[in-house]
């Protein structure tokens, strides 16, 4: 029995001990170089790229371009926002006309299956704000579609910062 608590003893004390000399600290953000990839971007699309300008002052955490089975180009760059969210800029098109359908698809994949709500204006351009689906997060989106192009501003951020980060797109210069 003087064994049993002994072993006790020592696991309490390697419990408090692991506890306190290693405490859990939140994985760090890794940022990203975002504008050349969003300059890679406008000299591979065949459509206008936009994005903010590159003294944005979010932290970027991933870009990229990815060209698609279809012929089209995705431009992606997502974000860490001020309220400690995130926030992400998708881009698509021109979408070839026999993969119109298409469109509505990957606008429903990125805004995960999202609910049209009202349409508002921002920065001159129609936006459609959508509600998706909240299953692991908020996943609140505006989405604007021009010359077969489908813009998407999605994240967990409020509808503030989204609205704040469409309206500084700009087009980028290849």
């Amino acid at each position: 029995m003087d064994m049993v608590r002994s072993l006790g003893l020592v696991a309490v004390v390697l419990v408090v001990w692991m506890w306190l000399v290693h405490p859990r600290t939140p994985d760090p953000i890794r940022e990203v170089a975002w504008w050349p990839v969003a300059q890679s971007a406008a000299s591979s699309a065949e459509y206008e790229v936009l994005a903010p300008p590159e003294t944005f002052g979010w932290r970027a955490t991933s870009a990229r371009v990815e060209p698609e089975p279809d012929g089209t180009v995705v431009w992606r760059v997502g974000y860490y926002t001020p309220a400690e969210e995130y926030a992400a800029l998708l881009q698509r098109g021109v979408f070839p006309e026999q993969a119109q359908g298409s469109v509505d698809d990957w606008v429903a994949e990125q805004t995960r299956n999202g609910v049209a709500a009202e349409r508002v204006t921002i920065g001159g351009v129609d936006w459609v704000r959508m509600e998706g689906d909240p299953t692991p997060d908020e996943r609140r989106s505006l989405v604007a579609r021009s010359g077969g192009t489908a813009t998407v501003v999605t994240g967990s951020a409020p509808w503030s910062e989204l609205e704040l980060l469409a309206a500084t797109l700009r087009p980028v210069a290849p």
